[in-house]
């Protein structure tokens, strides 16, 4: 029987991290783990609790739960909140609470639990630096800020109709910089790990890619 690996996606904001994670995982049979899903969640919740100032005992009382498939669907308290986990407001409280330690210790601790057994696609910004450094393969994403902006217009279509292209570039730019630009664990290329710009590309010519390194580390 083949090694089961981790893997880690990183990179920033719509660069393709969770279409391709989510489809290298279907193709390998492995668990797909969103990790800025998971982001977003403490960030919806934090807000919903109009932003309680004793964070140990928020993160202690929280409820939240993971289905990671063909989509991400994530719950708190019970309730279906994957939606509302997407709007902008919420990535960018997410992206200013994931400089708090706290909140990353909580997070990183959910997600080496998730991986440890391995057989796992991990996607975020810093699942190749900080979650596991020590991953069989590593990818960094990236593509144009306008492309990256257009795909992420067209993924918010049909829930924010008030969007516009500079708006949403506006807002990815800012989250670029924030993220790297952090002291706890900042967006960066992990070392060793595959640098791809995915501009113009295609889906299945990335995955194709992708799933080239993988089969070499399981030789």
């Amino acid at each position: 029987m083949k090694k089961k690996l981790i893997i880690t996606i990183d990179g920033p904001s719509g660069a393709g991290k969770s279409t391709m994670a989510r489809s290298l995982a279907s193709a390998l049979g492995y668990t797909y783990i969103d990790t800025g899903a998971m982001y977003r969640a403490v960030a919806y919740a934090y807000r919903r609790d109009e932003k309680p100032t004793d964070l140990e005992a928020f993160l202690d009382r929280l409820l939240l739960r993971f289905e990671f498939g063909k989509e991400t669907r994530v719950f708190l308290d019970g309730e279906d909140i994957s939606r509302a986990i997407r709007e902008p407001d919420v990535s960018m409280l997410a992206s200013s609470l994931s400089q708090n330690p706290r909140v990353r210790a909580y997070l990183t601790r959910l997600q080496r639990e998730m991986g440890k057994d391995g057989g796992v696609v991990l996607e975020g910004r810093d699942t190749g630096s900080v979650v596991f450094p020590d991953a069989e393969l590593k990818f960094y994403l990236d593509a144009d800020l306008r492309e990256r902006a257009r795909r992420r217009l067209i993924e918010l279509q049909g829930r924010n109709q008030g969007a516009v292209l500079e708006k949403v570039e506006g807002e990815m730019l800012k989250r670029d910089r924030d993220d790297s630009e952090r002291d706890i664990a900042p967006l960066t290329r992990p070392e060793g790990a595959l640098y791809i710009d995915t501009t113009g590309l295609d889906i299945e010519g990335v995955i194709r890619v992708l799933k080239e390194h993988v089969e070499g580390v399981l030789r």
